[in-house]
């Protein structure tokens, strides 16, 4: 087999022998829980975030009766599975669970309960140099915040303030690089006032999924709503949308992929926490029910380090609420693309996938795995591929910075480079490329396929040139039987 081009970049061959085929029934994600080392210190209502693959859990409080609220820092390790203490934030503050958020690799945490009164205090951690910088007050005070970060934006949303439980609806913006709140927004050049949230929540979480924001769930008062509003900055609207199944406050919220998952919480502080597991499709404005994790949880931090979950503290009692250290990873093992629901596997779900190409399909957006990018391309083929027998025949990255091999790393076909091909480390869409001249240039690889016994996909990203560069040709046998020639192209148009 020859492949010859002007410019090359990436080139998968995919064989399906045969379908996959599954059982009765539709499909559903594996959720896989495994239990890691405990934190430290015993804690609930803190709050945590992620830097450069490390968890950070931040404050919270100790077990009651007699709970203290803490300054304890403590970071994470999800490689090693490890803990070390890190430098003590200067304010001790709890319920915080969802209440910071990052910019630029340092962390804000915004407002909560010091032990005697609520508090408008944000402090900034930076990993890097492990300290802690006063920065201005929150203007509202508040506790049981939401956070989060759009376009290096911190929204601080809904929350108690310092006296009863009638929530707020309060929307308040900080911007890390002037050091300003603000509840005003520039919205294209126009100065308007910032939206109030419509329905008022405290004990909520708030999630960002494609530049909006989504506050879900908490409590007006005592007891925790169904909640989900969707606040966009560009046009600063909420909407509201599709209530949650069941209704939560003071659980976690997660984005993976483009899916919000929600894990337990309470109806409020005096029955046990749930274990459910909810998720939610902004796409579809649909949710989900996803069964139950292992353990009773509320008032905890949960974030996510490579596509794996990991939930951290919080209390598996209602009051007195003791404080827990228990560390889950939650792993979600995606369904199987049967796309068309035929309970089977095979070249038609190849074929809706090629039909939603380029696109943010989330029936085919199956890449990386569990919830996708965004946009169906040749990762998703990829994984699709893997159902599908015997998967990959090969897969030349051509990512190589030199040499006369290109490799294989799927089959082990190696290439060899015939001509003067020239490596361009910088020049590919993901990783290097490889440019040839269109005249004699070609990598040769020693490999045939029966090709009337089977059907075969290629799938490659190509910069080409001018017509009659051939960019995959089979040639065999003495030219008397099937295969003595495949593939070839028009000289003249370049057509295969």
């Amino acid at each position: 087999m020859k492949w010859l081009n002007g410019y090359r970049m990436r080139l998968v061959l995919i064989v399906f022998v045969a379908a996959i085929v599954l059982g009765g029934g539709s499909a559903k994600a594996d959720f896989i829980w495994t239990q890691k080392a405990d934190m430290p210190t015993p804690r609930w209502s803190p709050t945590s975030a992620v830097v450069n693959g490390k968890i950070y859990v931040i404050g919270g409080s100790t077990s009651e009766p007699g709970d203290k609220v803490l300054s304890t820092v403590e970071e994470y390790d999800p490689v090693t599975d490890t803990w070390t203490t890190k430098a003590d934030m200067p304010t001790a503050r709890g319920w915080t669970s969802p209440s910071s958020a990052v910019v630029d690799g340092k962390i804000f945490v915004i407002g909560g309960w010091d032990g005697s009164k609520t508090i408008s205090t944000v402090e900034e951690y930076d990993p890097t140099t492990d300290t802690w910088t006063r920065k201005v007050d929150m203007p509202t005070q508040r506790t049981d915040i939401a956070t989060c970060t759009v376009d290096g934006k911190v929204y601080a949303i809904g929350g108690y303030p310092p006296v009863g439980y009638a929530a707020l609806k309060t929307v308040e913006m900080y911007d890390p690089e002037t050091g300003t709140w603000t509840r005003k927004a520039d919205m294209s050049g126009t100065w308007t006032s910032m939206a109030d949230m419509p329905l008022a929540a405290g004990m909520l979480n708030a999630c960002v999924v494609r530049g909006k924001i989504y506050a879900i769930g908490g409590r007006p008062d005592l007891k925790s709503r169904t909640y989900v509003q969707e606040y966009d900055p560009a046009t600063n609207t909420w909407t509201r949308k599709a209530d949650m199944p069941v209704g939560t406050s003071q659980m976690a919220s997660v984005v993976l992929g483009n899916k919000i998952i929600v894990i337990g919480g309470w109806l409020w502080s005096l029955n046990y926490p749930y274990r459910t597991v909810q998720m939610y499709a902004p796409e579809t404005d649909t949710w989900t029910i996803e069964g139950d994790a292992p353990f009773l949880r509320a008032a905890f931090s949960a974030d996510v380090v490579n596509n794996r979950i990991y939930v951290i503290g919080g209390t598996n009692r209602p009051h007195p609420c003791p404080a827990t250290s228990t560390v889950y990873e939650l792993t979600i093992n995606p369904p199987p693309p049967d796309f068309n629901g035929d309970g089977m596997i095979d070249s038609t779900d190849v074929c809706i996938m090629v039909d939603y190409w380029g696109t943010d399909e989330p029936l085919c957006d199956i890449a990386p795995p569990p919830f996708g990018d965004g946009i169906v391309d040749v990762q998703d083929l990829i994984v699709l591929s893997e159902h599908l027998l015997p998967v990959f025949m090969a897969h030349w990255e051509l990512d190589e910075a030199e040499g006369g091999i290109a490799c294989d790393s799927v089959g082990g076909h190696d290439g060899t480079l015939n001509g003067n091909p020239i490596w361009q480390p910088a020049g590919g869409k993901t990783g290097g490329a490889l440019q040839l001249d269109g005249i004699d240039d070609y990598i040769s690889a020693d490999f045939t396929w029966d090709t009337w016994k089977m059907m075969i996909s290629a799938s490659a990203w190509i910069k080409g040139d001018v017509p009659g560069q051939v960019i995959i040709s089979q040639t065999d046998g003495d030219g008397t039987g099937y295969g003595a020639s495949w593939l070839y192209t028009d000289s003249s148009s370049g057509t295969l």
